[in-house]
């Protein structure tokens, strides 16, 4: 399997991915997961446990659970046969044991929570040696580059847990589908052990960024607005040099409000 096959393996496996994210209310069967995937039934289930660390059934199972704990936190489950029922059981006994197995609690022991907003902190980034690709163009839902990246690191036999991705945003914003960016999406070499064939060397840049902890998606407020909360919280000013993005999921298929990234923002005193 070259470069590109694998690339275009991963984009279908995000594609069912994100099937299951937006079809959590409606019955999921392997049959008809295995179909948006082109895959039989036994090679989709066996490539998409080993890429994404959990069956496909299991990850819908997992997600139902995580909504229901969502609902329950923000207010809105209402009653607990309704919510057992929407999230895949039969009854509310069924549900609260396969609740407690996924969060170590019963449903009733979930309390409302609101989370707070993401606190900033002034860090000095040193220039980090990376491996990386080029990209520029409009990204959508596949975000094909980061797959590329990946094929070319499965292809390489790099462990999972030596995989740190980062992201140097040049221009153009991730969370916007409809107009151009311009990045670089890379891998830190130290974690590597290793040139990888097609991967261009480099840096990150180096100086002091404003880091934040973005979940729920990649996309940040308007730079207007976010150097204006820096600005009040910590006294630095923001600068025109490029953003960066330290990837934190350890899965290569979260879920939308699972997503988490640390979002480097450059400033200067």
């Amino acid at each position: 399997m070259n470069v590109e096959q694998c690339t275009r393996k991963l984009i279908r496996l995000r594609k069912v991915a994100s099937h299951i994210d937006s079809h959590l209310e409606q019955p999921l069967c392997l049959d008809e997961l295995a179909e948006i995937a082109s895959m039989s039934r036994y090679h989709f289930e066996r490539v998409f446990a080993d890429y994404a660390g959990e069956t496909p059934l299991a990850r819908v199972r997992r997600l139902r659970l995580m909504r229901a704990r969502q609902l329950i936190e923000s207010g809105r489950a209402g009653s607990m046969l309704n919510l057992a029922l929407d999230s895949g059981y039969s009854s509310a006994e069924a549900f609260s044991r396969a609740f407690k197995a996924c969060h170590g609690m019963t449903p009733s022991g979930v309390g409302s929570h609101i989370a707070a907003p993401a606190k900033i902190r002034i860090e000095y980034l040193p220039a980090i040696a990376i491996q990386y690709l080029d990209f520029k163009g409009k990204l959508d839902d596949s975000i094909t580059p980061f797959d590329q990246l990946r094929a070319h690191a499965l292809l390489a036999n790099i462990p999972r847990e030596r995989r740190k991705g980062w992201c140097i945003q040049f221009a153009g914003d991730m969370g916007d589908h409809r107009h151009e960016v311009e990045l670089q999406i890379g891998l830190l070499s130290e974690r590597l052990g290793k040139h990888i064939d097609g991967l261009r060397q480099g840096y990150l840049p180096t100086g002091h960024y404003a880091l934040i902890r973005l979940t729920g998606g990649y996309s940040h407020a308007s730079t207007q607005a976010l150097a204006r909360r820096i600005g009040e919280e910590t006294g630095w000013q923001v600068t025109d040099a490029p953003i960066l993005r330290c990837f934190q999921n350890s899965s290569y298929l979260p879920a939308g409000f699972e997503k988490q990234c640390d979002l480097y923002v450059p400033v200067v005193r």
